[in-house]
């Protein structure tokens, strides 16, 4: 089963990351060779428009499974992965098998999906405790981006695909770090899910490992890393209306990419946390903290006085789909951290209460700064290198 339909990049962004190398170009077709092997080769088409590419594809593809001695479905399949992230939605209980479901279970679990992506990608650009009404209108559109998969035996798996093509974020163009437009709206995506991955983490730290009520404190705290009464209604659709055993989502990061480091690769939630996780959700919903914005940018410029406690920084962000500088200060030891990611044109994430009239400056009371870790840095490639 593919992910998506097939074509000449994704086949060569594969055997480009399994150590094969191109020895010969042409308008319709190339020669790949395994590296270090130049006795065998595999013929590449190029233009997925033609009668026969089809049929180049498969016989590529069965040599090679034969070269690589692993299954051609394996193969299929990840070469069809190249560039999407595919995030698994799994329950498990006694009561699914053969791959089929009850039919309450299987409404949930989709439910739950929908519910969750539209919660991450609201908690990826407002952190609140409780939505209701207040949604923002940009969550239900990025979350129609995303695409369902076939469901695939392994208890019951629903896939939820999205997008992990990315531009070039920072340009030096005009000879200071500044921020693609375009290149920013193709990594929201990816941003939306290494939101929900902490979100699930927390979610699951405050319920499942530690196993008891939490404080409203800890509540509270758990809204900074994206957690929701939403995303908790998303988790009981599974595991409190379906009443299944166990619900699980794992992230698997598109291999065209560096992955977000940091992040778990599954996270798990037993039957048995549905009481505590209706707790925290009520708990969401009598919250009565201010929301919090979420700012994806570069930094501009830095400004820092002899004997300053704290630095100006100007980010370079969207607000409203257009590009826009926000400033804003930091304590000294959180500045000497924007200075580094300054030096090194990395992206940063920025929350924080945001006053941005039309026309005036824009500034920002932040509350929590770091590198934006949905998006690879060089430090970050090097060390995927080593």
């Amino acid at each position: 089963m593919n992910m998506v339909e097939i074509g000449f990049e994704e086949i060569a962004s594969y055997l480009r990351g399994s150590g094969w190398r191109r020895s010969l170009s042409g308008p319709f077709a190339e020669i790949w060779h395994p590296r270090g092997d130049d006795q065998c080769s595999v013929f590449v088409p190029r233009e997925k428009d033609s009668p026969d590419f089809l049929t180049a594809l498969k016989i590529l593809t069965k040599e090679v499974s034969r070269i690589e001695n692993r299954p051609e479905r394996d193969i299929n399949l990840e070469i069809s992965r190249q560039f999407v992230d595919v995030t698994d939605l799994r329950a498990e209980d006694e009561d699914i098998a053969d791959g089929t479901i009850p039919l309450s279970v299987g409404i949930g679990l989709f439910n739950s999906a929908h519910r969750m992506m539209v919660s991450a990608a609201a908690a990826t650009l407002h952190r609140q405790s409780y939505y209701g009404n207040s949604m923002p209108r940009a969550a239900h559109k990025h979350a129609r981006r995303m695409r369902l998969g076939q469901t695939r035996p392994g208890s019951y798996i629903v896939p939820v695909i999205s997008s992990a093509r990315f531009g070039a974020l920072v340009s030096e163009e005009f000879g200071e770090p500044r921020l693609e437009a375009t290149a920013d709206e193709s990594y929201f995506e990816r941003r939306m899910l290494t939101t929900l991955s902490r979100a699930l983490e927390t979610l699951s730290q405050l319920t499942v490992v530690h196993g008891r009520t939490p404080s409203k404190l800890d509540v509270l705290g758990a809204v900074d890393e994206g957690v929701s009464s939403e995303l908790c209604a998303a988790v009981l659709d599974v595991i409190g209306k379906g009443g299944v055993e166990a619900f699980d989502v794992t992230f698997n990061w598109a291999p065209s990419s560096p992955a977000p480091r940091g992040l778990p690769e599954k996270i798990e939630f037993p039957g048995a946390a549905a009481e505590l996780i209706e707790r925290v959700e009520f708990e969401l919903k009598e919250t009565n903290a201010p929301a919090e914005r979420i700012l994806y940018g570069v930094i501009r410029r830095l400004a820092l006085g002899k004997n300053d406690a704290t630095g100006h920084v100007t980010l370079e962000t969207m607000l409203d789909g257009k590009p826009r500088t926000v400033g804003f200060d930091l304590p000294l030891h959180v500045y000497r951290r924007a200075a580094h990611y300054h030096g090194e044109r990395r992206p940063v994430i920025v929350r924080g209460f945001l006053d941005a009239p039309p026309g005036r400056r824009a500034t920002m009371e932040v509350t929590a700064f770091d590198a934006d870790r949905s998006v690879a840095s060089f430090e970050d490639a090097e060390v995927e290198a080593e």
